[in-house]
């Protein structure tokens, strides 16, 4: 998304990376993590069971803690141990990954914070107050940013090129993961290569792929706790962690988070569905229902989405609001389903959703995910699309580079 008119620029800039050391904590596979946002309760202690050094232990507080006063104290016990230790240098970091065949790369550095009207860091997703604040208390209180957002952009060929230069060299980390997943990281110290880089991110834009509370989070914590009287730019609470992919050149794919609603039956849809005209069909099983939602079944006039209790499998189809699923969903059909927020729950698998359903009464929703060139369209727009409406992969570990923000 390259920059057409005057904004200020997109900065990603260079800090003193805090990493974990391997002649302390062991295999570094072993102490990465998915986000925390899409972390289960099996993951999480399969994690820990690994290694007690796991990013996890960072990331989320357990409900018996004051809310990650724990965490703080055992980031200061990490650091004093030597499990963390901050770089010498401040540098960007290139990291390289491979989930499943699929490579990714991007650049690990402090992005600028913009306000959403500045059109810089551009938002796609609605967010709520509860998770943007659990988030703000954990880097109020640990003064660290433990996992990067994760942005997209359209990078320049000359850009591309510095990549490819900056990553023949030796990394300065490279393992495999316990899912056979392999990550690498270099370091760019050299004052030379900094600038190459700012000078070719400097116009364009970045999207919010991934992490919409925590770049919340920023944002709150920049207006609360910088210095007034500070210069633009110069407050450590004027940038947050991020790691900025080039969709044109590692290609994330968009895939769907399905939904539950507690309380609500098949029976209540398919009343209120006459209501509105919606038409709903049973189908024999699974398969048959799922292949309602692939791609190839997309409708220009109409939006489908599964329903399932479990037991019984139905695909309801309404004339289209809105160019993306979850929009509709949120928009048009859960206010006829007098469905609260408070009812629904978020999934990035359909089986996730049925296992809740199956300990208790709901219905859950499969929903499609939008295309790339949708969610863009969105955000060059302004135009927010519900929370969690797409889940880009395959995601980047965390673990391998923190911010300490008292590392200047």
């Amino acid at each position: 998304m390259p920059r057409t008119d005057h904004r200020e620029p997109l900065v990603l800039a260079p800090f003193r990376g805090l990493r974990f050391d391997p002649a302390v904590v062991g295999e570094l596979g072993s102490v990465i993590s998915p986000p925390y946002d899409v972390l289960d309760a099996d993951t999480v202690r399969e994690l820990e069971a690994g290694n007690r050094h796991n990013i996890v232990r960072l990331i989320l507080s357990r409900r018996f803690e004051r809310p990650y006063l724990a965490v703080r104290r055992r980031l200061e016990t990490w650091r004093g141990q030597g499990c963390l230790v901050p770089d010498a240098d401040p540098a960007l970091y290139v990291y390289q990954y491979t989930v499943q065949g699929v490579t990714v790369r991007g650049l690990i550095g402090l992005v600028g914070l913009r306000e959403e009207h500045e059109r810089v860091v551009l938002p796609h997703e609605d967010v709520m107050p509860g998770p943007v604040d659990d988030r703000s208390v954990l880097m109020r209180t640990t003064l660290t940013n433990p996992e990067p957002i994760l942005l997209v952009h359209e990078g320049t060929p000359r850009l591309h090129g510095l990549l490819e230069e900056l990553t023949t060299g030796e990394p300065v980390l490279d393992f495999s993961g316990p899912d056979a997943s392999t990550h690498r990281l270099w370091a760019v110290t050299a004052e030379a290569d900094l600038a190459a880089v700012a000078e070719q991110l400097a116009p364009g834009q970045a999207l919010i792929a991934d992490g919409h509370h925590r770049y919340a989070a920023y944002l709150k914590l920049q207006r609360e706790l910088r210095d007034p009287s500070a210069p633009p730019g110069t407050s450590a609470w004027d940038y947050g962690l991020a790691m900025l992919v080039d969709q044109n050149d590692y290609p994330l794919t968009v895939g769907p988070i399905h939904r539950t609603v507690a309380g609500l039956t098949l029976s209540d849809v398919v009343d209120l569905s006459a209501d509105r005209g919606d038409d709903i069909r049973t189908c024999l099983d699974r398969e048959a229902a799922l292949a309602a939602l692939s791609p190839a079944s997309e409708d220009a006039e109409k939006a489908e989405f599964v329903l399932s209790d479990g037991r019984t499998w139905m695909v309801l189809s309404t004339k289209r609001g809105h160019d993306v699923d979850a929009a509709v969903l949120h928009q048009e059909l859960f206010p006829a389903w007098h469905v609260t927020e408070e009812q629904v729950g978020y999934h990035h698998s359909l089986d996730q959703a049925l296992h809740l359903t199956a300990r208790q009464p709901g219905v859950a929703v499969g929903v499609r995910p939008p295309r790339l060139d949708q969610v863009m369209a969105c955000a060059a727009r302004g135009v927010r699309l519900p929370r969690k409406s797409t889940s880009f992969s395959p995601k980047p570990r965390m673990g391998l580079v923190l911010r300490d923000l008292r590392d200047a």
